[in-house]
């Protein structure tokens, strides 16, 4: 039954399609086949139910449209902190796109917490949803359950599944290259959550391209890549950081803590040291200086996984399960080659 929650102006409240068919004289099933789009209905009836319409102005619930379509036009998107730029852009390019085609983003903020995740997950099936958008998923097995179309960022949950993925080794390598090819000698690397597999592949990227240059990097770990207050306190662990000339963040809210942190202590950047991100969030335009990053397109990514979705919810077939997405370096101010 559709719960359509209608009320006209004479305080008439319609609570179910049976009191449509009531008011209108026309049977429960007709109603369903008017509302609903799905089967013939008469001329008269039309004229009966659309004059019962006019005068309550109502608004069918979607989530009861879904129990009865066993289908929805709302879509689920899971990130793992809506307070990061990144995700924050990720969603509104995903909204936009999404919205041309008829469908509504229900976002839920996981915190990167598998049971939160589980939890959501639920209520998604709940809703009934046409499709789910996943960031940095932990809870694959679910996904692999679900009987709609899933496509996940970051996260490599299964073959039968779509996910969009940045080559982030490559991305790891090309921070490298920028700080040496700017003399850049002494290097640390500032790495993230140890379950990311994206957090990890820009680290050994970082690492493999260093070895082949005989260099050595020194490697601290961040417990968090978007609270402030956790990742001040993760920077302030590490003594004699002036004695870098170049570092290599994994995300670029961490970097604006790592800048905000050499202002305080006086170290001048790009001229003693340099500041690499990766993301290209909108917040590195806005720091001072601005941030060189490793852009991973967010509208890119975001058109990617929204055009995928899409076309899996309309029933057709992508061949190709990974699709990559390429970095490059996007140079500002906080680095810069140092003149001989």
């Amino acid at each position: 039954m559709i719960i359509l929650n209608l009320l006209n102006k004479g305080g008439l409240v319609l609570k179910s399609m049976r009191d449509i068919a009531r008011e209108a004289g026309v049977s429960l099933a007709t109603v369903s086949r008017y509302i609903n789009k799905n089967g013939y209905v008469s001329e008269e009836a039309k004229k009966k139910i659309e004059k019962i319409v006019k005068q309550t102005n109502y608004t069918p619930n979607e989530l009861a449209r879904a129990i009865f379509s066993k289908n929805s036009k709302i879509i689920g998107l899971l990130v793992p902190n809506i307070s990061n730029p990144y995700f924050n852009e990720l969603a509104l390019i995903i909204e936009e796109y999404v919205s041309k085609h008829g469908y509504s983003i229900f976002l839920c903020n996981t915190n990167d917490d598998p049971t939160k995740e589980r939890e959501y997950i639920n209520v998604l099936q709940g809703h009934r949803v046409a499709g789910i958008f996943t960031v940095r998923a932990q809870c694959k097995k679910e996904y692999e359950l679900f009987t709609v179309p899933v496509v996940s960022f970051e996260s490599i949950i299964s073959d039968d599944i779509v996910t969009i993925v940045t080559d982030n080794y490559q991305g790891g390598k090309l921070a490298f290259d920028h700080l040496k090819s700017n003399g850049c000698n002494h290097l640390l690397h500032i790495t993230g959550l140890d379950f990311s597999k994206a957090v990890h592949d820009r680290y050994q990227g970082f690492l493999d391209e260093a070895k082949k240059e005989g260099m050595s990097v020194d490697i601290i770990r961040f417990e968090s890549d978007f609270q402030r207050k956790m990742l001040e306190a993760n920077i302030k662990t590490l003594e004699n950081i002036e004695k870098y000339d170049g570092v290599f963040v994994f995300n670029d809210i961490a970097a604006a803590t790592v800048i905000r942190y050499f202002k305080q202590k006086n170290v001048h950047i790009p001229d003693e040291v340099q500041v690499i991100g990766f993301d290209n969030s909108y917040i590195g335009e806005f720091l001072f200086p601005s941030l060189t990053t490793i852009e991973q397109s967010v509208q890119e990514v975001g058109n990617k996984m929204a055009d995928a979705l899409i076309h899996l919810i309309n029933g057709e077939t992508i061949e190709n399960k990974i699709i990559m997405i390429q970095p490059n370096v996007l140079v500002r101010e906080s680095t810069k080659a140092k003149k001989e």
